[in-house]
Order: C-alpha cells, then sequence, then structure tokens
C-alpha cells in the first residue's frame, strides 16, 4: 500500500487550494481527478467582488476573504511563476431607481473606503453611463482554469496526482483509523470529498442538500473597447486583454446540464447592449452546473460517524474570492484540530447541530 496522510478526491477550486494548504503543513497528499473536460471550476469567471446582487450588499466576510485571496493567490503565483491572479477596479452602473435607493442608504457606512464615484465613471463612447454608478476600489479576477492547470502539473511533478475516476460505493472502503483505495494500492488516514455538484451521488453524504444552479457564459471579441476593468450592470463583462473579453452569467435552476442554450445566449447578449455601445462578436459559449449547497454559504467538515471522510464543498459563484481562506481553515482543523467556525461547518446538515463550532476529537 502506498500510505498518504489525506487523500483529496477532486481538483477542481476546493481541492486544489486545499492541497496547497496541506502541503504548506508538510503533509503527505494525492489528489486524485478525473479530468473531466467540464465542471463549473474550469469555465467560472474568477470575480472577486465586494458589492454583489441587485440589492447592492457586501460581499460576505469581503475583510476576511479577500486579503486571503490576495494572499494566497500571490504567494502559488510566485511559485509557480506564472500569471494568473489580476486584481482589478470594478464598475458597478445603476440599472433603475431602486439601486439607486440601496446606494443611497449604504454609502456613508456600509461602504465607506470601498467605492469611489469619479466625475466620469466610463467612456461615453463605450457604454450608456445611465443612472450613473460607483467604481469599486478593491476586487479583481481568478484565470480559473489557468491556476487549475498550473496547480496540476506541479502536484503531477511533485508525485501528488492521479488521475482516476474512482467508484466511490466500491472502490472506498473505510477502516477503523482510516481510508484504503485497494484497487489502487492506497491508504490514508483520511479522504476528502471536493467533488462539486458531483457530491450529489456521494453515498456518504447524502444527507447534505444542494440548490445547483447553471450558470452560461460567452467569450466576446469588441473591437475598440480598452477599458481594463471589470463593468457590471445586470451581467458582468470582464476584459482578457487583446480585444477578448468574457461576459456572463445567466442563472438556471431547472435544466441543469452543461449544454449551452440559444435561451442563455440572448439573456446575456440582451443585458449586455442595455449599457455596451460597441457592437462584438461571439466567440464562445460554455455551460456549467455550480455546487451551491442548501445553506448557501460554504461548507467543510467531517462525516458524522466517520471521522476519516471529510467535505470541502459549495463554493458556489465566489469560490475563488472564499476558497483560500477557507482551505486554510479547514486544513487547521485537519491538521491541528482547530474548530470549525460553525457558519460554514458540515454539520448544519446535522440534526443534532446546534451552532456549535466542529472540533477534532482529541
Amino acid at each position: 500500500m502506498n500510505d498518504f496522510d489525506i487523500v483529496l478526491l477532486g481538483q477542481g477550486l476546493a481541492g486544489t487550494t486545499l492541497a496547497w494548504k496541506l502541503r504548506e503543513r508538510g503533509k503527505k497528499v494525492l489528489v486524485i481527478d478525473r479530468d473531466a473536460t467540464g465542471g463549473s471550476s474550469k469555465i467560472a469567471a474568477g470575480l472577486m467582488t465586494a458589492i454583489t446582487g441587485r440589492r447592492l450588499v457586501k460581499t460576505w466576510r469581503w475583510e476576511t476573504f479577500w486579503p486571503a485571496a490576495c494572499e494566497f493567490y500571490h504567494h502559488v503565483q510566485s511559485e509557480l511563476s506564472t500569471e494568473f491572479f489580476y486584481p482589478r477596479r470594478m464598475v458597478r452602473l445603476l440599472a433603475d431607481d431602486t439601486e439607486q435607493g440601496y446606494l443611497d442608504r449604504r454609502i456613508t457606512h456600509e461602504f465607506a473606503g470601498l467605492i469611489d464615484q469619479p466625475q466620469q465613471l466610463v467612456n461615453s463612447d463605450w457604454f450608456d453611463e445611465g443612472l450613473g454608478g460607483f467604481e469599486m476600489l478593491a476586487g479583481g479576477r481568478l484565470n480559473v482554469a489557468a491556476f487549475l492547470s498550473a496547480s496540476r502539473q506541479r502536484f503531477t511533478d511533485d508525485g501528488m496526482l492521479m488521475t482516476a475516476d474512482l467508484d466511490l460505493k466500491h472502490d472506498i472502503v473505510v477502516t477503523t483509523d482510516g481510508v484504503q483505495v485497494p484497487r489502487f494500492g492506497i491508504s490514508s488516514r483520511r479522504i476528502v470529498f471536493c467533488q462539486g455538484i458531483d457530491a450529489i451521488q456521494n453515498p456518504w453524504f447524502s444527507h447534505v442538500r444542494f440548490k445547483p444552479a447553471k450558470g452560461e457564459i460567452l467569450t466576446l471579441r469588441i473591437e475598440g473597447l480598452a477599458d481594463e476593468r471589470i463593468i457590471h450592470r445586470g451581467v458582468w463583462l470582464m476584459p482578457l486583454g487583446s480585444g477578448l473579453f468574457r461576459a456572463g452569467a445567466t442563472y438556471e435552476w431547472k435544466e441543469l446540464d452543461e449544454v449551452p442554450t440559444a435561451l442563455g445566449r440572448e439573456e446575456i447578449c440582451t443585458r449586455l447592449r442595455e449599457f455596451l455601445r460597441l457592437p462584438f462578436e461571439v466567440l464562445a459559449h460554455d455551460a456549467a452546473v455550480r455546487p451551491i449547497v442548501l445553506h448557501q454559504y460554504p461548507v467543510v467538515g467531517t462525516h458524522p460517524q466517520h471521522l476519516q471522510l471529510g467535505f470541502f464543498n459549495g463554493l458556489g459563484s465566489k469560490g475563488s474570492l472564499q476558497a483560500p481562506w477557507l482551505a486554510n481553515h479547514f486544513a487547521g482543523f485537519l491538521c491541528e484540530g482547530r474548530p470549525i467556525d460553525p457558519e460554514v461547518s458540515l454539520r448544519h446538515y446535522d440534526a443534532n447541530f446546534r451552532g456549535k463550532a466542529e472540533r477534532e476529537p482529541q
């Protein structure tokens, strides 16, 4: 048997960030991934936005997540000599008087230090400013695909990655002091499932309830648009460089597949035309399913009876922002026995959970 401290199943955002944090702690880690072409992590926009939603609310735990994300991605970029993290200011254009009302109520206290309202917010040749808006002073994007690819290569070089598609019911054997994967000669003290939407079929965590949403994203060419900021108004418009942009995203709660639709494409294009004055060409159209859990917040923790089995999921559309802090937080539990914050604890899905911190038994 090849022995490991921790096996991670899945190399999306959750599995990759957790692998880095466990590696930092000197743990012997194996990441098992089937290397599928789809999945929400691989097409994710990777946006990190301080103020979000139709009600203009400050992103949950922004002051905690944003510094942790910056520190983590800058560190990994340096180690891999690859660029994939791009801090960028963002512009929010107001869509109606209701949004203006939300802004008026929150600008003085909740948004202090987060936004600016320059006299000329956008170039009127490129955008219809309409009711105006504001600029977010901090934020950015992660090129998720590049981050995952570069990390995968490093994990492979370090003997930390195996490409395989496990049958969870037959391949994983829970023992008294860990887990085994006999088909591949693997034993480990723990296995942590970082499967994204595939976790719906996980036999050990069927008590975790999901509320997934399909999202569609377009890749565009827009000649003459030189604004390097990310623009939000109904949809977001994100510059990639060399006249290329991405735009999205839709939310669909019923048709949960990875098939792009004409309806989704038209929704994004229609919303873009409401504020973008330049013509654009659609070059690509992608779709994936976000692994949102019913609890809304991401969840980490262990199985209530089998502490060898861990779970890290529910990153949803803000995964690039949340993953570094959550991975470090969960690694602290797995390696040092630190309590898990009740707000992100998997025990929300246990009948006996009453908002208490989850602790590793001593």
